[in-house]
């Protein structure tokens, strides 16, 4: 970003375009940063009593990933081995 506003400022060609370049683009991050924490502050009530209410059901559905993942690595470890060793002996 940074060079892309001293590019603009050579292109411009003057000190004060380069201000006025840097200030828009300072004004523009602020208001974004401002507008990202409202939303979060304002999500936050409404998203907090769904994850209660839905809390259990996420849990179980983890879990069952969890045990998917763990058994596809199981079997990537068991079949990989005698795998590995006749490809690449």
């Amino acid at each position: 970003m940074l060079a892309s506003l001293a590019a603009q400022t050579l292109i411009v060609g003057s000190v004060a375009g380069g201000i006025v370049t840097f200030s828009t683009a300072a004004l523009v991050m602020v208001t974004l940063l401002f507008a990202t924490a409202i939303a979060a502050a304002v999500a936050d009530d409404s998203t907090l009593r769904r994850f209660k209410t839905s809390g259990p059901s996420v849990k179980r559905w983890g879990g069952r990933v969890l045990l998917g993942v763990g058994t596809w690595f199981i079997a990537i470890g068991l079949f990989a081995g005698p795998a590995g060793r006749v490809l690449f002996s």
